[in-house]
């Protein structure tokens, strides 16, 4: 009869109820702990210090009433210089050394790819990676089931800007200046189902990260007789080539993708850049919807730097509750496959940050659509609705 008592004694101590279970890495009773990969020090060092600024905003704005589900959120930050060797380090140090739950917001299409294989063999989710890339929608590359992107890809904008350029003269001769890596390859996807689609031929100048003189590329597209000119770039390579064109005399309407969206851009380049139209897959950070007034809001509550605020410190904060959402998503005890379900319950999600959202097991893609924003007498200017 002891015997018995004493085996149900066992049984009872490893039945289900009485199980403690090992808790997820990066999740403590009272914090949830993420990582995130900027470009700290390299050529894209002002976003990596705007963006996750806007984030933490966002993120003290939700620990001050109380966290996720209790939880507090900590980021943890890491630097890779725009360099997707350092990516990887750097993404293996947050993962296997100090632990994060999940990825977010990691700056670059190429860090993006380079720390695929890590994201895959530990089954840690990348959210909002800071890309425009289509790539990182795409569900047949490996880890593709781990990320949820929130941007509209490059190669749909290439494809909206080539429509657009045409839609307003159809014997437009048109030019690309694209970052020699996977930015530009994804941007090269849509340009070349639009060369097919109208059957024109797009001139293409290719320049490697972190080029600083575009003369001969600059000369390459007057020489082409161009009259309107897409960049692919982020923030100095467009200022620097509309300058360079000026000089020359050359005044071709200059577009750009994603990134060139920022503000500075139009400012740096001055009367070069007067007319400079970009693509954004989010609303203005100025507008009167409801995510950029809380936006706003909290800037003023916690005392946001001024030269802070804007499109990219905006963009933090916006990803950032796309990332809020899907950990209350998650549950009260979150896992890393709890918190890839949550997300993947988004139906038309509406932050009023973003365009409505919506995340499935077979789409992790976000937003598929921009507005057309120009640069007219010193201040961007939102020109069309959301095209698709």
């Amino acid at each position: 009869m002891k015997k018995i008592i004493g085996v149900l004694i066992v049984i009872g101590l490893f039945g289900p109820g009485c199980v403690k279970r090992a808790p997820s890495p990066g999740i403590t009773d009272s914090e949830i702990l993420i990582g995130n990969v900027q470009d700290l020090s390299g050529p894209m060092k002002e976003l990596g210090a705007i963006i996750p600024n806007g984030s933490n905003m966002y993120f003290k704005y939700i620990n001050d009433q109380g966290g996720v589900n209790g939880r507090s959120i900590k980021m943890l930050i890491e630097d890779h210089q725009y360099n997707p060797q350092k990516a990887v380090a750097a993404t293996k140090k947050l993962i296997e050394k100090d632990q994060v739950f999940c990825m977010f917001q990691v700056i670059g299409t190429s860090p993006c790819e380079a720390i695929r294989p890590i994201l895959a063999e530990t089954g840690t989710p990348l959210i909002a990676p800071a890309t425009n890339s289509g790539t990182m929608s795409d569900l047949t590359k490996q880890a593709g089931d781990l990320i949820f992107h929130t941007d509209t890809g490059y190669d749909r904008q290439a494809e909206i800007l080539v429509d657009y350029i045409i839609g307003k003269n159809s014997d437009a001769k048109i030019g690309l200046v694209y970052q020699d890596d996977d930015y530009g390859q994804n941007v090269l996807l849509g340009i070349s189902r639009v060369e097919l689609k109208y059957g024109v031929t797009v001139q293409k100048e290719s320049y490697q990260r972190g080029a600083v003189d575009f003369k001969g590329q600059t000369m390459n597209l007057l020489k082409g007789g161009l009259t309107d000119v897409i960049i692919a770039g982020i923030v100095r390579e467009p200022v620097v080539i509309m300058k360079t064109a000026e000089a020359m005399n050359f005044k071709p309407n200059f577009y750009g993708t994603g990134p060139t969206i920022d503000a500075r851009v139009g400012k740096m380049a001055g009367s070069a850049g007067e007319g400079f139209t970009a693509t954004y897959w989010a609303y203005m950070w100025n507008s009167d919807e409801a995510g950029p007034k809380l936006y706003r809001e909290l800037c003023e509550k916690y005392d946001i730097p001024q030269p802070y605020i804007g499109l990219y410190h905006y963009y933090g904060f916006a990803t950032a509750m796309l990332l809020v959402e899907g950990l209350s998503r998650a549950g009260k005890n979150p896992t890393r496959n709890s918190l890839v379900k949550g997300l993947e319950s988004f139906d038309e999600w509406k932050s009023n940050t973003f365009p409505p959202i919506t995340y499935s097991r077979n789409d992790h893609a976000g937003v598929d659509k921009v507005k057309l924003v120009q640069m007219q007498n010193g201040e961007q200017v939102v020109i069309s609705d959301w095209l698709e």
